[in-house]
C-alpha cells in the first residue's frame, strides 16, 4: 500500500485537462498515454543527478529508475516535497501528502539513493561527475518590493501553514487572493474571525480549477472572510496594511498580522553551473516557471523518458 498513488480528488489532470481535450492525471502522468509512453530498459545506463526532492523531481527520478539508470537524488532540505509539502495543511487536503510518499517509497524500491540536507554546489557536481542533470529546484515564496514587507508581523502563507510562525489575535490580513491565499485564509479562520484577503485582480482563486474554486468559496463566504478585490497593496506598517483600489484611492484597513500570500516565483541557481559540468541537462518544472504541480510532474516525467 505506501507504493500505491491515491487519487486525491484534485481533478487538476482529469476534470481541469479533459476541458482543454487533455485527459490525464496529476497523480500518474502515464495515464492515458500508456501505449506512447513505454518503459523499456534504456539501451545505456546513465548516472543521473536529481536536483530536488519536490513532485516534479521525485518522478524524474521514478521514471528514470525505471528505465534502469542510476539515480541520486539531492536536496538542501531534509523533508521532501518541495514548497507541495503545504499544499496539504489546508483544510481538507491532507491526501496531498499520498502523492510525495508514494512516490518515495516507489523510489526506494527501485534503488534510488536520496542525500537529503546536501545543497549542490558546483563540487557537488564536479565530485559526483553525473551523465544526466536533472534541475528541479522549484519556486520559492514571492516576496514584491512592498513598503513594511519585511516589518516583524509579516508572515508567509508557508510559515503559517507550517506553524512556524503565530499569528496574532486581532485583525488578519492575506495579502493574495490566488489558490495559496485563499486556502490559507480559511485556515486562519479556524482560530481566528477577522480575516481579511487583499487580491489585486478582478476576482480570487482564479487559479484553481472550477469544480474547487465554488466549494473553496463558498467556505469562505460561510466563514465571513473579507475579500476585497482590485485593491493593490501599497504600504505595510506594524498595525495596518493600506492598498489602492481601482479608483487610484489609497485605502488604510487594521493589520495585527499580515500574511504575505503573493505566490511563488522559480528558484534556479543550478542552471548554468550545472550546463558547465554536463552535456546532458533539463530543467523541470517550477525551476523555469512557478505553476502548479501538474506542470512539475508531468515535466519530470517526459525528463525521465528522455534519458
Amino acid at each position: 500500500m505506501e507504493e500505491t498513488n491515491h487519487c486525491v480528488c484534485c481533478l487538476q489532470g482529469c476534470f481541469g485537462e479533459a476541458m482543454k481535450g487533455n485527459f490525464t492525471c496529476l497523480v500518474n502522468p502515464r495515464c492515458t498515454r500508456e501505449f506512447e509512453h513505454d518503459l523499456l530498459k534504456a539501451d545505456n545506463t546513465k548516472n543521473v543527478m536529481i536536483i530536488g526532492a519536490g513532485p516534479g523531481g521525485l518522478m524524474a527520478a521514478r521514471t528514470a529508475a525505471q528505465r534502469g539508470h542510476n539515480v541520486t537524488v539531492y536536496d538542501k532540505d531534509t523533508h521532501f516535497g518541495g514548497v507541495f509539502r503545504s499544499a496539504a495543511y489546508p483544510m481538507g487536503k491532507g491526501e496531498l501528502s499520498t502523492v510525495i510518499s508514494a512516490y518515495r517509497k516507489q523510489c526506494e524500491v527501485l534503488g534510488v539513493i536520496f542525500k537529503m540536507g546536501q545543497e549542490v554546489s558546483e563540487d557537488t557536481i564536479k565530485e559526483a561527475r553525473p551523465d544526466t542533470i536533472v534541475v528541479a529546484t522549484g519556486s520559492v515564496p514571492l516576496t514584491p518590493p512592498i513598503e513594511g514587507i519585511n516589518s516583524e508581523n509579516v508572515v508567509t502563507a508557508e510559515d503559517v501553514l507550517y506553524g512556524k510562525k503565530d499569528v496574532n489575535q486581532g485583525p488578519v490580513v492575506v495579502c493574495g487572493g490566488g489558490e495559496l491565499g485563499g486556502e490559507t485564509a480559511e485556515f486562519i479562520a479556524q482560530t481566528n474571525h477577522d480575516v481579511t484577503i487583499l487580491e489585486m485582480k478582478p476576482a480570487i482563486l482564479t487559479d484553481m480549477v472550477v469544480t474547487n474554486m465554488i466549494p473553496t468559496m463558498e467556505r469562505l463566504h460561510q466563514q465571513q472572510i473579507k475579500i476585497v478585490t482590485n485593491a493593490t497593496v501599497s504600504k505595510i506598517n506594524e498595525n495596518a496594511v493600506s492598498y489602492k483600489n481601482a479608483d487610484g484611492d489609497e485605502i488604510t484597513i487594521p493589520a495585527s498580522t499580515v500574511v504575505s500570500a503573493f505566490g511563488y516565483k522559480a528558484y534556479n541557481p543550478l542552471e548554468n553551473v550545472a550546463k558547465e559540468n554536463c552535456n546532458e541537462v533539463y530543467v523541470i518544472g517550477s525551476a523555469v516557471k512557478a505553476g502548479n504541480t501538474l506542470t512539475a510532474i508531468q515535466d519530470g516525467y517526459q525528463a525521465g523518458l528522455k534519458l
